[in-house]
């Protein structure tokens, strides 16, 4: 029988980045968020992702519930599709958007500011 590690996260918040965390996982997550698309539509998607990269993602994804793979003949478009879990994250992602809308210009700024005096 082999041991399950548990983890414990100190908030709700600490779980909710560990299922999204990483430069790419939110962006395929947002871009599946408006529905199914294809490997070749992902990528076409998301310019400066290598192909190995965003079939590691989209592996992860899968394993951790949050998208599943449609294939051909099934009753879904083939390509990848957000999973009920997913699909959850919709608002916190949209949220996300917003900010980035709101406060984008802000931050790239403030990030220049702070390369420039590194």
């Amino acid at each position: 029988m082999s041991q399950m590690e548990t983890t414990f996260y100190s908030c709700p918040v600490e779980l909710a980045l560990q299922a999204i965390m990483g430069k790419w996982k939110p962006a395929i997550l947002w871009q599946l968020a408006s529905g199914a698309k294809r490997f070749s539509e992902l990528q076409a998607a998301l310019p400066g992702i290598a192909h190995k990269v965003l079939s590691q993602q989209l592996t992860r994804l899968q394993r951790d519930g949050m998208v599943m793979r449609n294939h051909t003949g099934s009753d879904f478009p083939p390509g990848y599709t957000l999973t009920l879990l997913g699909s959850t994250l919709r608002p916190a992602l949209d949220a996300l958007a917003e900010w980035g809308k709101l406060h984008g210009e802000r931050a790239s700024m403030t990030a220049q500011e702070a390369s420039r005096s590194a």
